[in-house]
């Protein structure tokens, strides 16, 4: 055993957990009534390795090893699907620390709360996209949420500078009506690449309107959040009509 390990580069504890498990067993014995390994088990072992590095774990190795009908061919059409699949989520997940990074180098460093709410965020961009399209039109949904890189930067910066603002509000005992309040919303609504009549179409009463926004705070927020937008809907109606 100890040889065929170091033939094949792996270690003697390896060979006898495959063989604990009758996933590669040696079919011969020597004269001193000792297993050995052939030609046979070298063939199957790189087989094993071959099938480890495409990502199947062991028990559907054995399986598919010891079914002497199973198509390699529809096998690797299978296991492509699952590996593509996992690359798309490491992707994602490299592009949001990516995305969380430029943030950080930004603001400074962020609390954990602040930076898993951050990270949701970008996480949930999708699930947000389909929230928004209830609402509102699908050309106002893809004016609003990222696409280009750079559009991904300003939309952080808009979501990190929406919670500190409104965490640092909520701190300093500010009210939703407040004039420092109410003028940070102008800003930050602003900034949001759709216009104010687009955002607070006549057919939208204010329950929707809070559920829009509802995906980019935390809970403690909301009620802050949903009386100083009914404040500011309030004047925007009120400024309309004066026109």
């Amino acid at each position: 055993m100890g040889r065929f390990a170091s033939a094949v580069h792996t270690t003697i504890r390896t060979l006898r957990y495959y063989e604990k498990i009758g996933l590669l067993v040696p079919g011969k014995k020597n004269d001193s009534n000792q297993k050995i390994y052939t030609r046979d088990e070298l063939k199957k072992f790189y087989n094993i390795q071959l099938l480890k590095s495409m990502g199947w774990p062991l028990n559907e190795i054995k399986e598919m090893l010891g079914e002497r009908a199973y198509s390699f061919k529809d096998m690797l059409a299978m296991q492509e699907a699952v590996l593509l699949e996992k690359r798309n989520k490491i992707n994602a997940s490299l592009a949001m620390m990516d995305r969380i990074k430029i943030v950080i180098h930004e603001t400074g460093d962020l609390n954990n709360e602040d930076l898993m709410l951050l990270m949701n965020t970008i996480r949930l961009e999708e699930d947000q996209k389909t929230i928004l399209k209830q609402y509102l039109s699908s050309n106002t949904v893809e004016k609003i949420m990222p696409k280009t890189k750079q559009q991904q930067i300003a939309f952080d910066r808009l979501n990190s500078r929406l919670l500190s603002f409104f965490q640092d509000a909520i701190h300093s005992g500010l009210h939703p009506d407040s004039q420092e309040v109410q003028q940070e919303l102008k800003e930050l609504l602003a900034i949001i690449p759709a216009s104010i009549n687009e955002l607070f179409h006549s057919e939208m009463n204010l329950k929707k309107q809070s559920d829009l926004f509802k995906a980019l705070l935390p809970v403690d927020m909301v009620e802050f959040f949903e009386e100083a937008m009914h404040v500011f809907y309030t004047n925007h109606k009120n400024e309309v009509k004066g026109d």
